[in-house]
């Protein structure tokens, strides 16, 4: 990673020593930037759980753009569409270094089809935060359970406008258009586990 030039990529399996070096990377990366020209755009994708382990200052410092997905990843770096490491679970070699351009460019294409697939960051925190109220998550489990609009309303006790403006919060803090979407948006980062 200390010769990125233009991009990094990183996905997380939340593996204590992968998450240690990722968080060294990023200390590297952040010494780096401070002296002096030359942004490096650093992507990385992981669980909620992973991403909480990594520094706080990473996001906040805009160094590190954050997504958020609950589909399990294998551990992979790839540095400028140049070069990637790839470590699969319960591999004891310490990875695989590949530098073949178009293998790259395969691995690179597949991060970024699971980046799009994902959450930001900063939504999924306040989604979070906002599924801790009793009402948020009476709103989710009704979506879940597939209730109509007045059903869930009565069986909640909240108006239907009311309601409505919780789907309509939950929808767009998860960055869909669909109550079918959002079903299957919050299935992926299991919203539902938490019920």
């Amino acid at each position: 990673m200390a010769q990125a030039r233009r991009t990094v990529l990183i996905s997380l399996s939340g593996r204590s020593g992968q998450l240690a070096a990722v968080r060294t990377m990023l200390s590297d990366l952040r010494a780096r930037a401070q002296a002096g020209p030359g942004r490096i755009t650093v992507r990385v994708l992981g669980s909620a759980s992973a991403l909480r382990e990594l520094p706080t200052w990473a996001a906040a410092a805009d160094l590190v753009e954050l997504r958020v997905t609950g589909r399990p990843l294998a551990e992979t770096l790839v540095v400028d569409v140049a070069e990637a490491l790839l470590h699969a679970p319960g591999d004891s070699t310490g990875g695989l270094l590949v530098r073949d351009r178009a293998v790259v460019r395969v691995l690179t294409s597949l991060f970024m089809g699971a980046w799009e697939a994902s959450l930001h960051w900063p939504d999924y925190l306040l989604l979070d935060a906002y599924l801790a109220t009793d009402t948020a998550r009476g709103v989710l489990a009704q979506l879940y359970a597939g209730s109509t609009d007045a059903v869930a309303a009565r069986e909640l006790g909240l108006s239907l406008r009311t309601y409505r403006r919780h789907v309509a919060r939950i929808l767009e803090s998860l960055e869909v258009s669909s109550r079918f979407s959002g079903g299957t948006r919050a299935a992926e980062l299991q919203l539902f586990d938490t019920l």
